[in-house]
This record gives structure tokens, sequence and C-alpha cells, in this order.
């Protein structure tokens, strides 16, 4: 008998949890074109080329379908942007019009042109750009094979763990109808779309493992561990036994959550923690007001200005602001100003080679007074219920905070003078998330309500490591020891004036982080919508003397493995013990 040896490799943690089965490898092949560019009959191709994109369309809603079960509305985002370019007439014309002049195959065509986009996305300096070419290859694959009447016939058994070197959206939601195991792919990142869309799903993920693909077989036997971004090759009766009852304390835990849907959250030694939700979209309301019972962390407003292509008027942002703030009372709504820039781009921007280090967030702002105003007085308008406070985001020096108060001393006076009521004493924070801020944390405090820390920003920027890219996801670590202690040295300049202090980056709602934050005296933490119940039910598990230790030991380490192997010991430590 032959027995084979255990093999670990590691990658990156992109979605949380943990799975032992088999591998189902899947590769992704662009049909070949098997006829003869030769005697073209152009009226086929074109008939062929349109039936194409039509049954291609056909196949992205049924896609769409099936994700709006499973996924929430900012991620279905990926599939309504593909199926936007199917719908591009301009683009078609062209193709069209190339059969026509160049008796060409309509495959060669539609190949040739998707190429030359992709190479122009390939010389962005934009890495998150450059991350597109991965949604236009499943939109090449899906009208090629349809050009050459191929159907695809997914062989996926169920209860597999899949290997790849890339996947697409579409691949992940329909792969998740099959009931697998987790993913790995030899690329991709953290923020990736297949990591977003598996920690939506709830399944295990690990992204950037280089080569995975090349060497599991179809008859190997796998260990995926989310957590600290491991597979295991064909591991030993000692390390299954070990996995599977994490698992199953996993298990017990998650079947428990529903039972602190009710009770305050506050640690075992009864200190009290806020805890509210990120929100964008109204349809999350509905969650919020029948689970979770909190206010909003942080309300994201630049999805309206995506949505209309422009600012929004003032009367459009009022009647949203009041709505929120009138369903969710008496819980606090905290609006955050527009945070456009970087990835998010303006109609009238100018072309940055570096959009995350240029005219973004409270930049464009103050540069733009009278939108900022407008945008002001709406928020002011709608606090008549006192429960809505304002966040300002990217924030890199006093001076700006001296400036955002002109401008909302400004706001309230226009207001008093149409004797327009609003509440007078409305709190005011902003978003510690560039490097500056956490040095002058102390001179920001003396002039704000509260800090709000945005930590997939101040990781970005404290490492200068593009969140986005694929190329140095590795290097984007939450838990690099510069961060820890930047996080550290925001809580005291806190605590030191008086001012609360919320997380409401991912670093909030990822499970391994709860003590780690507690301990340093975090006072709120704002999540998705989907981690809060698990978030609350970990706090209540916590003590705060054992948090506080946690903290310190974090504080103590030098490595980001180390550190985050630390915290994640310790999380499952708090699961065994719960």
């Amino acid at each position: 008998m032959i027995i084979l040896q255990e093999e670990i490799y590691k990658g990156l943690p992109a979605s949380k949890g943990i799975s032992i089965g088999k591998p189902f490898i899947y590769k992704s092949v662009i049909p070949k074109y098997d006829g003869s560019p030769e005697r073209v009959i152009i009226r086929r191709e074109a008939d062929s080329y349109k039936e194409a994109v039509e049954r291609s369309i056909r196949e992205l809603k049924k896609i769409f379908i099936l994700a709006k079960e499973k996924l929430d509305a900012k991620n279905l985002l990926i599939f309504e942007a593909q199926l936007s370019f199917l719908h591009d007439e301009i683009f078609h014309k062209k193709i069209l019009e190339r059969i026509r002049t160049e008796k060409k195959p309509a495959f060669l065509v539609f190949g040739e042109e998707i190429k030359v986009i992709e190479n122009m996305l390939i010389a962005s300096q934009d890495d998150y750009i450059k991350e597109k070419v991965n949604d236009l290859e499943d939109i090449k694959a899906r009208v090629l094979r349809n050009i050459v009447k191929e159907k695809l016939i997914s062989k996926i058994e169920e209860n597999c763990i899949v290997i790849a070197k890339n996947l697409t959206p579409a691949d992940t939601i329909l792969f998740s109808d099959r009931k697998l195991l987790g993913f790995a792919t030899d690329i991709g990142g953290t923020n990736s779309h297949v990591a977003i869309i598996a920690r939506s799903l709830n399944l295990p993920a690990v992204v950037a493992m280089g080569d995975i693909s090349t060497h599991v077989s179809p008859t190997d036997f796998l260990i995926i561990d989310g957590y600290k971004g491991l597979v295991i090759k064909n591991p030993s009766q000692e390390s299954i036994q070990r996995y599977k009852e994490q698992i199953k304390r996993n298990n017990s835990f998650e079947k428990s959550l529903k039972e602190v849907e009710k009770l305050p959250t506050e640690t075992k030694d009864g200190v009290k923690i806020e805890l509210n939700v990120n929100l964008e979209f109204n349809k999350e309301l509905d969650y919020v007001l029948t689970h979770a019972g909190c206010g909003v962390g942080l309300y994201r407003t630049e999805h309206m200005f995506l949505a209309a292509g422009d600012f929004p008027t003032e009367e459009a942002q009022n009647k949203q602001y009041k709505m929120l703030a009138d369903r969710l009372y008496p819980h606090v709504v905290t609006i955050r100003t527009f945070d456009i820039g970087g990835d998010k781009l303006l109609p009238d921007s100018q072309k940055e080679a570096n959009p995350f280090l240029g005219w973004r967030g409270i930049r464009i702002c103050l540069d733009k007074p009278d939108v900022f105003l407008a945008q002001l007085r709406a928020i002011l308008r709608a606090s008549k219920k006192e429960n809505i406070r304002i966040m300002f985001p990217m924030i890199a020096s006093v001076e700006e905070v001296w400036k955002i108060k002109e401008a909302l001393a400004k706001a309230k006076e226009e207001l008093r003078k149409k004797g327009t009521r609003f509440d007078e004493h409305i709190k005011i924070g902003v978003m510690i998330e560039v490097p500056s801020a956490v040095y002058v944390a102390d001179s920001i405090a003396k002039e704000v309500d509260f800090f709000s820390v945005g930590t997939n920003d101040l990781v970005q920027y404290l490492l200068a490591v593009d969140r986005d890219s694929s190329l140095v996801s590795g290097l984007y670590q939450q838990f690099h020891p510069a961060v820890i202690k930047a996080l550290a040295a925001i809580v005291k300049s806190a605590k030191k004036n008086n001012i609360s202090v919320s997380v409401c980056g991912e670093m909030a709602g990822d499970p391994s982080a709860v003590s780690l934050l507690i301990g340093l005296g975090v006072d709120e933490l704002s999540v998705e919508s989907s981690a809060f119940l698990r978030i609350k039910k970990l706090i209540r598990s916590v003590n705060f003397a054992e948090a506080k230790q946690v903290a310190a030991n974090a504080l103590k380490l030098e490595e980001e493995s180390k550190i985050k192997d630390y915290l994640v010991d310790s999380y499952n430590s708090l699961i065994n013990a719960n």
C-alpha cells in the first residue's frame, strides 16, 4: 500500500472557513476556431454573431437571477457590468462592419476586437482597471463558445473543492449551485471577484497560491483552511481529525448565532461594545430592522453619485437621508460624505497616474464647495430626530478639519436664515485612513466627536500596497505590525481627548480580529450585515481583560504571519470555549 505524504501549500486567506474533501480541477478553455477563413458567407457569419451575443445575454441573465438569490446588491454589479458590455451596440456594429468589409469569420473578428480592449486594459497604469481583463475573459469565452455552438457541460461533482488557475464571477455562481466546499486559485487577491463571492456564499477560499492547480490531481484528498490560507494535500489522519473537530465546533458556533439576536452587545464581563452595520443599498435595510436592531456605523453615499452619473441634487439626497433617519430611529445613522475618486471615477476627472493618491474623498468636496454645501444641507435637514452624525473621509490634516467645520457652519447658517430646523449639535467625525492622520490624530481629536478607522485604506496607504492588485496582494497584510501599532496609537489619541473610536473597515468583520480590536480599546465596530450576528456572538464570548492581553501580546510580535496565526489561534480558543 502506498502512503501519500502530507503536503501543505500556502496562499492568501480570502474567505473564512474550513472544508475537507476531494478536488475538482477546473480549466477554463477558450474554444478554437476549426473552420476555414476562406469562402466566408457574410450573412451567415453576421447571423451567427448576433445569435451568439443573444445567447450569451440569456445565459448571463440566468446567472444573474441565480446570483440575486445568493449575493447582495453590491456584488451583483459584476454581472450588471458584463451585461452592459454585451448590450453595447457600437461595439457590435463595428464587429458586423468588419465581417462585411473584410470577409472574415465572426469568431476571428470578435476575438481580435476583444484582444484590442484587453491590451488597452493591460496597458493601464491602474491595477484596478487591469483586473477588469478577467471580466472580459469571461465574456470572450462565452461569446466564442456560442459562436461555434459549443455547449458548456459542467462535469463537476457535488461536495468538491474547486482548484483553478482563476475563476470568473459566472463560474463561481454556477459552481455554487453544486454544493461546493470551497475554492483555491493560483492567482487573485483578497478583493478579487472570487474572494468577494466566496465570502458572500460563506465558502472557504484561498487565492494567490502560485501554481496550486498544477500540484493537485483528481485522486488527491484535500483540506482547505480559509482562516490561515492553507491547502493541505493528502492530509494525515491526525490533521483530518484535528480539522474535523474544528469544523464541528465552528458549526455549533454558527447554529448558536440566532440566540444572541435580542441580547445586548457586551463582553462576558459587561463591557459594552457598540455594534453597527455598514450600509449602502436600501434593500439591506430590511435585515438591519428585522434581525440586527442596530444603527449604521457607515452609510456610503457615493452609490447615489455612481447611479446618477453625476452629483445627486440636494432634494434627492435629503429624501434618502431622511428616510434612513426615520426608519432607523432611535438608532444612529452615520452618513459619510462623498468618497469618490480613486476607483470611483468622476465624469469630469482628469486621467491620474495614481488615482488613489490623487483627487478623491474630502479633497474633491473641498474643491467643489457648492456640491459639498448641498450635501451638508441635505444631511442637516434630515437630522431633526437627532440620530444622524456626519463622517468625513480621507482626512490628512487638521487644516482640512477646520475647512470642513467652516463649510458646516456656513450650511447651518443658510438653513437658519430659511427657518429650517436641524440638529444644532450634530456630531461630526473623521475617518482615519491616511498615515499622516495617525501622526496628527491628537490634534484632529480636539476638533471632532469621534474617529472611525477605515482599515482597508489605512493598510493600503501604510504599507504602500494597492489592495486591488493581484501582483502585490501578498503584501496587503491587515495584521502587519505597523497596522497594529497604528491602531493602538489612534485609540490612544481618541481616549486622551474623550472621543469614541470605531472601526468600519473589513477588519471589523474579521472574526480573528475581534479580541484584538476590543483589547486595543475600540468602542464601536461597524460590519457588513452578513457578519453582524457572528461578530455579536464573538463580542459576547470575549472577556475584556483577556482581550486586552491578546492585544498586548499582538503588539509585541514583529512578524505579520506570527500575529495572524496568534489571532487565529485565539479565535479558535474562543470558539472552543463556547
